[in-house]
């Protein structure tokens, strides 16, 4: 792809631009000199970790002919175009969005943000759209999927060039729908800078990422920008049983929907029944089955219900179709043993999510069954949140085994020392600790007979372990499945 400097720079806040050239050509966007490539545009971005300028020669030496950058206390090459903008973030979004010609103005674009649920509302909408014959590209935690073509992705919320370059490649194949997580992370660093959103959806809002945002008010306020944020032809769908969903939509412009589980809303399910095997819902009069289960599920199914009326739909094609998706992977992941062991592997990784399986599970297990748990906590991390999860496991489960989780440059012991930093009023045995997470899968598929419920939580989809700056390979279910073969012979 091939685009004119000047063509690129249309809109940016520009100061200055040294060595003017708008003739030029650009053939991508890059704001890691590491990866920089002949005829790029280099963007120096002042990060948390490291400062962009630093490495502005490297991105020259690599063939950047163009520097964004926000000062010019550096030696000028005469061959390079340095153009001095206020904010390079900003700056960056425009630019990603005139180098891949717009791709958010052509495509009906929703963001799903919240603490939980945002992977499986974007994966459910994903999937019911293609249900019903419609293309569209999913953008989450998990992968970036277009139509069926899956890419790799590193972050919940991916950079903003990376974003508008799958949307271009999405509308080439076709599609006119985008699902995509919106993280408080992304928020925060401007990721989503000079996207147009059709649409926005909050899930909820619980203790998380607080090492990040220092407070739960700062936490909030990031996550109301992205509703603040959206135009006044835009729609906001929002879960009305979350105790602050009026905070999050205090300054939107959006037209604001609400969907409810407990109260009236704009959409609403009831629950009939639910077991181990799904879950029976009644929809505007009409009665479907599930094999998605758990309460919290349901709001998923409900927000991706809402969103795809909200978008046009017909109710009656949506409700054919939205009975047949499939659970996601590594949320509330299930099978039973040859043994009779049943094996729930999970990605909760806060109290909330946690309470919310550990409270699904009480709800549909019968009382001759035993419930056992693996958890962790991620190392270098809200530390706040451990002891919390250590108390709402070791109060709910017949058996808690803690155990690492991505302990990257922490001790792992002092992680458990964390978790175990709780007063309870029961009196149990005492908690099983291992450093190897392998070994307390073993044990607790030792300890477990025919029926009795295993949940190994927080890392579902996750294929691997980050221990002093190094990912080992480590997929709960694959490991799992491995040890039961060899305790089931």
């Amino acid at each position: 792809m091939k685009k004119l400097l000047k063509n690129v720079l249309k809109k940016v806040h520009v100061l200055e631009i040294i060595g003017k050239n708008p003739f030029k050509f650009i053939e991508g966007i890059s704001i890691d000199s590491k990866i920089v490539q002949p005829n790029m545009i280099f963007v120096s971005i002042k990060g948390k970790k490291a400062d962009g300028h630093q490495f502005i020669i490297d991105a020259i030496q690599k063939g950047a002919n163009t520097i964004i950058c926000e000062n010019n206390s550096f030696f000028i090459h005469k061959h390079i175009t340095y153009v001095l903008v206020p904010d390079s973030v900003k700056a960056l979004g425009i630019i990603s969005s005139n180098f891949y010609d717009h791709p958010a103005k052509k495509i009906k674009l929703i963001g799903i943000t919240g603490t939980n649920g945002k992977t499986s509302v974007a994966t459910i909408l994903h999937q019911l759209f293609s249900k019903m014959g419609e293309k569209s590209i999913l953008i989450s935690t998990i992968e970036i999927k277009i139509i069926s073509k899956k890419y790799p992705t590193t972050h919940t919320t991916p950079n903003i060039i990376e974003i508008n370059k799958y949307l271009n490649i999405s509308i080439q194949k076709g599609c006119k729908y985008a699902f995509m997580e919106v993280s408080s992370h992304g928020i925060h660093q401007k990721r989503i800078a000079g996207l147009l959103f059709q649409g926005g959806v909050f899930t909820n809002i619980t203790h998380d990422h607080l090492d990040y945002h220092k407070s739960f008010d700062h936490y909030l306020y990031t996550k109301s920008l992205f509703f603040e944020n959206l135009s006044k032809k835009a729609f906001a769908l929002i879960n009305a049983d979350d105790e602050n969903s009026h905070k999050i939509i205090k300054k939107t412009r959006a037209k604001t929907y609400y969907y409810s589980i407990k109260k009236n809303a704009n959409f609403k399910f009831q629950i009939l029944k639910e077991n181990m095997n799904g879950s029976q819902l009644l929809i505007d009069d009409h009665q479907i089955f599930t094999h998605l289960i758990g309460r919290f599920n349901i709001y998923n199914l409900l927000a991706s219900y809402a969103t795809a009326i909200l978008l046009g739909k017909n109710k009656n094609d949506i409700l054919k179709k939205i009975k047949y998706v499939k659970p996601i992977k590594g949320r509330f992941e299930q099978f039973i043993s040859n043994s009779g062991i049943h094996i729930i592997v999970d990605y909760a990784h806060n109290p909330y999510g946690l309470k919310s399986i550990l409270n699904t599970i009480k709800i549909i297990k019968k009382n001759n069954e035993k419930l056992i748990c693996v958890i962790g906590c991620g190392g270098n991390r809200d530390i706040e949140k451990r002891s919390v999860m250590g108390k709402i496991v070791y109060e709910t489960c017949d058996i808690s085994i803690f155990t690492s989780d991505n302990p990257r440059y922490e001790d792992v012991n002092k992680i458990f020392n964390d978790m175990k930093n709780f007063k309870s009023y029961l009196k149990k045995k005492s908690i099983f600790t291992f450093v190897k997470r392998e070994e307390a899968i073993q044990t607790a598929i030792q300890i477990a007979q025919k029926k009795d419920i295993i949940l190994i939580a927080g890392k579902g989809h996750e294929t691997f372990q980050e221990i002093k700056g190094i990912h080992y390979f480590f997929n709960d279910m694959k490991i799992t499945k491995n040890l039961l073969k060899i305790c089931d012979k």
